[in-house]
């Protein structure tokens, strides 16, 4: 099994499309944050990686976030 990070995050965005509608993604994966992050560190992190991952979502409204160890 390939080498997983510290911590799972999940998150979802939405943001109103100009010919009308939603736009609405959820992105999932795992990391390991610096040792001196905290909580606020990784959700404005994961939000800028968000914008490149869903550039049509960037400023979009989070309607979900998670993150927790990514242990059993």
């Amino acid at each position: 099994m390939p080498e997983q990070g510290t911590h799972h995050f999940v998150m979802t965005c939405q943001k109103p499309q100009a010919g009308g509608g939603f736009a609405v993604a959820t992105w999932s994966g795992n990391f390991t944050p610096q040792p001196e992050a905290t909580r606020h560190d990784v959700y404005e992190w994961l939000r800028e990686q968000y914008a490149r991952e869903f550039p049509d979502l960037t400023h979009g409204v989070v309607l979900f976030f998670s993150l927790e160890s990514n242990q059993l």
